[in-house]
């Protein structure tokens, strides 16, 4: 199985084995895709205007509102996030109320009753075979000297993946956002930096803190490159490469990153890790958004497409075509797909604040 078929996988479902002293020997079962894209729309925090879209890479075409349509109610909240599962499930990571609501991906209908259990300020979920793992703030709130809220009481939740039990509840540090599964170890994205987490018998003991010299500000989203390293999102700084062998950082790329978000991508065929920001007048309107891309082999950084405010990035498996939206919180978002040459070559009505792309 070719590298770059095997990372699909990884990045999709995360779900390797073991972690050996050479990666490349590393195994894993090969997955279809069916060239879907659940497309996550966040909705204004105040009104409960989130919703889920379905887009179809083959024709083109797109189901707005398909978990109201599909259950005859709205989902009640903020969406935050998201994961599909092996079997197609769709975690969608939610607040205010805090909950994870479980759907069929290929038709939004409730799979499951929603996890409740075990949420402070959810943010983002990895499912496996047998955990789910979720990053949570807590409620408890600090204000640093700048005015800014941060959450030093921050965890990660886990869960049986068969029965959703909680299990337990691990201190991770400071604003707890992206995670990413190799082999036992969890990296969790902290304002510390990535902490490595020992994931057997759960564990989940600290291995390590991987944080680059003179880089200011917070870890924020980690993704996987095809050859195995781990990029981690500093908006403060730009992109940091880590070794998962030594756990030592192997180099930093000065790259405009989303300071709110700071979500990242990763390209297996094309080797590109692609990052998204949007600058701000004085009065907070948007007067220009980029995607950028960077190089995992010669590190070089590009501008790949520009629009006036975009609010995600995601990379299809299948097509390779990079997404994003001209996003809108009071009416509908514009997904636009856009070729690794940096070619538009579509655009979609999606719902309110377009800003996560989930391929399956």
């Amino acid at each position: 199985m070719e590298k770059r078929i095997i990372l699909k996988i990884v990045f999709g479902f995360l779900l390797f084995t073991s972690i050996v002293a050479c990666t490349k020997d590393i195994d894993v079962p090969e997955y279809q895709f069916d060239k879907k894209v659940l497309v996550l729309n966040q909705g204004n925090f105040t009104e409960h205007s989130a919703s889920i879209s379905l887009y179809d890479e083959v024709t083109g075409t797109i189901q707005n509102r398909v978990f109201e349509s599909a259950n005859g109610i709205s989902i009640g909240s903020t969406v935050v996030s998201g994961s599909v599962a092996p079997g197609k499930q769709a975690y969608l990571v939610c607040n205010y109320p805090d909950k994870i609501e479980i759907i069929d991906a290929l038709n939004g209908k409730i799979a499951s009753d929603p996890i409740t259990d075990g949420l402070a300020s959810p943010r983002n979920v990895i499912v496996t075979d047998t955990r789910i793992y979720v990053t949570n703030w807590d409620y408890n709130y600090e204000v640093t000297e700048s005015g800014i809220w941060i959450y030093p009481d921050s965890y990660v939740a886990v869960y049986n993946s068969l029965t959703k039990e909680f299990i337990k509840k691990v201190m991770v540090g400071t604003d707890a956002e992206g995670l990413l599964l190799l082999g036992n170890r969890l990296y969790v994205a902290t304002r510390e930096g990535v902490r490595v987490l020992d994931t057997v018998n759960d564990m989940l003991g600290q291995v390590a803190l991987v944080r680059p010299e003179n880089v200011t500000g917070a870890a924020k989203h980690l993704v996987m490159d095809q050859n195995y390293k781990i990029w981690a999102s500093f908006p403060d700084k730009g992109l940091v490469k880590i070794d998962p062998a030594s756990l030592e950082v192997e180099s930093v790329v000065e790259v405009p990153v989303d300071a709110m978000d700071g979500y990242i991508a990763a390209d297996y065929k094309e080797g590109k890790i692609y990052t998204f920001n949007t600058t701000f007048d004085q009065t907070y309107m948007p007067i220009e958004a980029n995607i950028y891309s960077v190089d995992v082999e010669s590190l070089g950084t590009s501008i790949l497409y520009s629009g006036s405010y975009f609010y995600g990035v995601g990379v299809s498996p299948s097509s390779g075509n990079v997404f994003t939206a001209e996003v809108s919180f009071t009416s509908n978002s514009v997904m636009k797909t856009i070729t690794p040459a940096g070619v538009s070559v579509g655009t979609a009505t999606a719902g309110v604040g377009t800003f996560r792309f989930l391929f399956f």
